[in-house]
Protein backbone atom coordinates (compact mmCIF):
# COMPACT_ATOMS: atom_id res chain seq x y z
CA UNK A 1 0.00 0.00 0.00
CA UNK A 2 1.62 3.04 -1.39
CA UNK A 3 0.52 6.91 0.62
CA UNK A 4 1.46 9.64 -0.39
CA UNK A 5 1.64 12.90 1.47
CA UNK A 6 1.27 16.00 0.00
CA UNK A 7 2.52 19.11 1.86
CA UNK A 8 1.75 22.01 1.07
CA UNK A 9 3.31 24.78 3.30
CA UNK A 10 6.66 26.50 3.81
CA UNK A 11 6.71 26.81 7.40
CA UNK A 12 7.76 23.07 8.34
CA UNK A 13 7.69 22.45 12.25
CA UNK A 14 5.85 25.96 12.52
CA UNK A 15 2.69 25.36 9.84
CA UNK A 16 -0.33 24.19 11.76
CA UNK A 17 -1.55 22.16 8.94
CA UNK A 18 2.01 20.33 8.89
CA UNK A 19 1.46 19.58 12.60
CA UNK A 20 -2.02 18.04 12.18
CA UNK A 21 -0.72 16.18 8.84
CA UNK A 22 1.82 14.97 11.74
CA UNK A 23 -0.26 13.47 14.32
CA UNK A 24 -2.64 11.76 11.25
CA UNK A 25 0.33 9.86 9.92
CA UNK A 26 2.01 9.11 13.15
CA UNK A 27 -1.48 7.43 14.53
CA UNK A 28 -1.91 6.02 10.94
CA UNK A 29 1.77 4.25 10.81
CA UNK A 30 0.75 2.63 14.22
CA UNK A 31 -1.94 1.22 12.66
CA UNK A 32 -0.33 0.25 9.33
CA UNK A 33 3.20 -0.37 9.74
CA UNK A 34 3.52 -2.27 6.60
CA UNK A 35 2.35 0.66 4.56
CA UNK A 36 4.90 3.40 2.73
CA UNK A 37 4.29 6.81 3.08
CA UNK A 38 5.63 8.87 0.67
CA UNK A 39 6.26 12.74 1.31
CA UNK A 40 5.87 15.80 -1.46
CA UNK A 41 6.95 19.21 -0.63
CA UNK A 42 5.57 21.39 -3.41
CA UNK A 43 7.68 24.20 -2.26
CA UNK A 44 10.73 22.18 -3.57
CA UNK A 45 11.53 22.74 -7.07
CA UNK A 46 12.50 19.20 -7.29
CA UNK A 47 9.54 17.70 -6.64
CA UNK A 48 7.22 20.51 -8.21
CA UNK A 49 9.05 21.82 -11.38
CA UNK A 50 8.69 24.72 -12.64
CA UNK A 51 5.51 25.43 -15.84
CA UNK A 52 6.15 27.69 -17.96
CA UNK A 53 5.91 28.48 -21.60
CA UNK A 54 7.38 25.53 -23.18
CA UNK A 55 5.55 23.60 -21.35
CA UNK A 56 2.36 24.76 -22.35
CA UNK A 57 3.25 25.33 -25.56
CA UNK A 58 4.14 21.26 -25.46
CA UNK A 59 1.00 20.41 -23.88
CA UNK A 60 -1.62 22.51 -26.39
CA UNK A 61 0.11 21.24 -29.43
CA UNK A 62 -1.76 18.84 -30.38
CA UNK A 63 -4.95 21.35 -30.24
CA UNK A 64 -3.53 23.36 -32.70
CA UNK A 65 -1.91 20.30 -34.65
CA UNK A 66 1.49 21.26 -33.94
CA UNK A 67 4.54 19.25 -33.61
CA UNK A 68 5.95 18.81 -30.48
CA UNK A 69 9.44 19.63 -30.21
CA UNK A 70 12.63 18.56 -28.91
CA UNK A 71 12.64 21.25 -26.50
CA UNK A 72 8.86 20.53 -25.14
CA UNK A 73 9.52 16.59 -24.90
CA UNK A 74 12.56 17.14 -22.80
CA UNK A 75 10.92 19.95 -20.89
CA UNK A 76 8.15 17.53 -20.58
CA UNK A 77 9.85 14.87 -18.88
CA UNK A 78 9.70 16.32 -15.21
CA UNK A 79 5.84 16.83 -15.73
CA UNK A 80 5.29 13.59 -16.60
CA UNK A 81 7.00 12.08 -13.68
CA UNK A 82 5.40 14.05 -11.62
CA UNK A 83 2.26 12.37 -12.97
CA UNK A 84 3.40 8.90 -12.36
CA UNK A 85 4.67 9.32 -9.15
CA UNK A 86 1.02 10.23 -8.25
CA UNK A 87 -1.03 8.30 -9.84
CA UNK A 88 0.97 5.07 -8.47
CA UNK A 89 -0.46 6.16 -4.56
CA UNK A 90 -3.31 4.08 -3.04
CA UNK A 91 -4.35 6.89 -0.95
CA UNK A 92 -3.29 10.83 -0.76
CA UNK A 93 -3.01 12.82 2.11
CA UNK A 94 -2.76 16.45 1.22
CA UNK A 95 -2.51 19.24 4.03
CA UNK A 96 -2.67 22.64 3.56
CA UNK A 97 -2.91 26.23 4.62
CA UNK A 98 -5.56 29.21 3.08
CA UNK A 99 -3.17 32.07 1.59
CA UNK A 100 -5.29 34.30 0.17
CA UNK A 101 -8.78 32.29 0.90
CA UNK A 102 -7.07 29.54 -1.57
CA UNK A 103 -3.77 27.59 -1.86
CA UNK A 104 -0.82 28.86 -1.94
CA UNK A 105 1.28 29.29 -5.05
CA UNK A 106 3.73 26.43 -5.06
CA UNK A 107 0.43 23.86 -4.39
CA UNK A 108 -1.38 25.41 -7.53
CA UNK A 109 2.09 24.48 -10.00
CA UNK A 110 1.87 21.29 -8.57
CA UNK A 111 -1.77 20.92 -9.56
CA UNK A 112 -0.91 22.52 -12.48
CA UNK A 113 1.68 20.21 -13.35
CA UNK A 114 -0.41 17.56 -12.35
CA UNK A 115 -3.93 18.30 -14.66
CA UNK A 116 -2.76 17.23 -18.01
CA UNK A 117 -4.73 16.80 -20.86
CA UNK A 118 -4.55 12.76 -21.82
CA UNK A 119 -3.04 11.98 -18.98
CA UNK A 120 -5.49 12.73 -16.14
CA UNK A 121 -8.69 13.87 -17.65
CA UNK A 122 -10.40 14.13 -21.17
CA UNK A 123 -12.50 16.19 -22.65
CA UNK A 124 -16.33 15.35 -24.23
CA UNK A 125 -16.33 18.37 -27.28
CA UNK A 126 -20.18 16.91 -27.48
CA UNK A 127 -20.80 18.14 -23.66
CA UNK A 128 -17.56 20.18 -23.29
CA UNK A 129 -17.24 18.09 -20.17
CA UNK A 130 -14.10 16.91 -18.48
CA UNK A 131 -13.59 12.90 -17.83
CA UNK A 132 -11.73 12.19 -15.16
CA UNK A 133 -9.01 9.61 -16.02
CA UNK A 134 -7.68 8.15 -12.83
CA UNK A 135 -8.79 5.72 -10.74
CA UNK A 136 -10.65 6.80 -7.98
CA UNK A 137 -8.92 6.24 -4.14
CA UNK A 138 -8.87 7.97 -0.80
CA UNK A 139 -8.45 11.64 -0.48
CA UNK A 140 -7.79 13.34 2.66
CA UNK A 141 -7.58 16.72 3.16
CA UNK A 142 -6.35 18.66 6.29
CA UNK A 143 -7.08 22.34 5.51
CA UNK A 144 -5.96 25.36 8.08
CA UNK A 145 -7.32 29.03 7.67
CA UNK A 146 -7.05 31.57 10.20
CA UNK A 147 -10.58 32.77 10.18
CA UNK A 148 -12.47 31.50 6.88
CA UNK A 149 -15.04 29.11 7.79
CA UNK A 150 -16.29 26.05 5.80
CA UNK A 151 -18.69 27.38 2.94
CA UNK A 152 -18.12 30.56 3.73
CA UNK A 153 -18.38 32.81 0.12
CA UNK A 154 -14.56 33.63 0.40
CA UNK A 155 -13.09 30.14 0.47
CA UNK A 156 -11.50 29.06 -2.44
CA UNK A 157 -9.25 26.42 -0.77
CA UNK A 158 -11.95 23.66 -0.48
CA UNK A 159 -14.09 24.09 -3.59
CA UNK A 160 -11.16 24.36 -5.55
CA UNK A 161 -9.28 21.22 -4.67
CA UNK A 162 -12.85 19.20 -4.60
CA UNK A 163 -13.23 20.52 -7.82
CA UNK A 164 -9.46 19.07 -9.08
CA UNK A 165 -9.35 15.98 -7.93
CA UNK A 166 -13.43 15.42 -9.32
CA UNK A 167 -12.13 16.54 -12.47
CA UNK A 168 -9.41 13.88 -12.69
CA UNK A 169 -11.89 11.28 -11.40
CA UNK A 170 -11.08 11.01 -8.13
CA UNK A 171 -14.11 12.07 -5.46
CA UNK A 172 -13.40 9.86 -2.58
CA UNK A 173 -12.67 13.12 -0.63
CA UNK A 174 -12.23 13.24 3.10
CA UNK A 175 -11.90 16.68 4.83
CA UNK A 176 -11.22 18.30 8.24
CA UNK A 177 -10.67 21.47 8.56
CA UNK A 178 -9.41 24.15 11.12
CA UNK A 179 -10.90 27.33 10.84
CA UNK A 180 -9.44 29.57 13.41
CA UNK A 181 -5.98 28.89 13.82
CA UNK A 182 -5.33 32.70 14.74
CA UNK A 183 -6.05 33.52 18.55
CA UNK A 184 -5.50 36.04 21.12
CA UNK A 185 -2.02 34.03 22.18
CA UNK A 186 0.52 31.54 21.18
CA UNK A 187 -1.04 28.97 23.83
CA UNK A 188 -4.71 29.19 22.80
CA UNK A 189 -3.21 28.64 19.20
CA UNK A 190 -1.51 25.68 20.20
CA UNK A 191 -4.65 24.41 22.50
CA UNK A 192 -6.82 25.06 19.73
CA UNK A 193 -4.92 23.04 17.16
CA UNK A 194 -3.91 20.57 19.31
CA UNK A 195 -8.49 20.27 19.90
CA UNK A 196 -8.22 18.31 16.82
CA UNK A 197 -6.28 15.39 17.37
CA UNK A 198 -8.92 13.05 17.91
CA UNK A 199 -10.27 14.05 14.70
CA UNK A 200 -6.56 13.50 13.43
CA UNK A 201 -7.15 10.07 14.64
CA UNK A 202 -10.54 9.65 13.91
CA UNK A 203 -9.73 9.96 10.09
CA UNK A 204 -6.46 8.34 10.21
CA UNK A 205 -8.84 5.00 11.41
CA UNK A 206 -11.07 5.61 8.55
CA UNK A 207 -8.66 6.27 5.85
Amino acid sequence: MDILHISGSPKGDRSDSQKLAARFLEHYRALHPSHAVRSVDVFDGRANPDFGAIHAVHKLAPLFGEPHTDAGKQAWVATEQLIEDFDRADKILLSCPMWNYSVPWAMKRYLDNLMQPGHTFGFDPATRQHIGLLRDRPVQLILTRSSTARCDDHDFQLPYLQHVFGSMGIRDIRVVTACATTQPSAQERHAYVESFSSQMESAADAF
